[in-house]
């Protein structure tokens, strides 16, 4: 016979596993948190779920953002032709339905990250990603290039 502290203590443990599952808004800093927070606010104006954060769609956002700023490129391709499904599944994660990708990138004085979502809105293709309402996690990176230039990758993606 199963006791309800037993059962009790499983559930308590499979909720922690989930939630450390996925990163929660808290375990990113400086810009990557204010991006995903301004991304969520705006989904929300939409009346659409918020994005829970992955840090491994963080890490391989950030390692994309840091390639483009020190190799000098902007794409959703790398030199090599490598996309963000290549760049996703390199790096092992799986499970996954859904994929997407929006980079944007600033060098305007005053708030690059507002206007970069702003021009994210602009865009069809990635408003489109950014109010999917099929994703329900993201993963984003935020890099200074050398040359003062903000650059940032959000990956969107659907998890059961």
């Amino acid at each position: 016979m199963t006791s309800w502290r037993g059962l009790f203590g499983f559930a308590a443990a499979f909720t922690t596993a989930v939630w450390l599952g996925t990163a929660p808004l808290e375990a990113l800093a400086g810009p990557e948190a204010e991006l995903f927070a301004r991304v969520n606010r705006v989904r929300a104006e939409h009346h659409l779920i918020p994005l829970r954060g992955s840090q491994e769609l963080a890490q391989v956002a950030r390692a994309h953002a840091e390639d483009m700023a020190r190799r000098g490129y902007f794409a959703h391709e790398s030199p090599e032709g490598h996309n963000a499904l290549n760049r996703v599944t390199g790096a092992g994660i799986t499970g996954f339905r859904l994929l997407a990708e929006n980079i944007g990138a600033s060098t305007v004085s005053g708030d690059r990250l507002d206007a970069i979502v702003e021009e994210w809105m602009r865009s069809h293709d990635h408003r489109e990603n950014l109010l999917n309402p099929a994703f329900n996690t993201a993963g984003v990176g935020v890099v200074e290039g050398p040359d003062g230039q903000t650059l940032v990758v959000e990956l969107y993606a659907t998890y059961n």
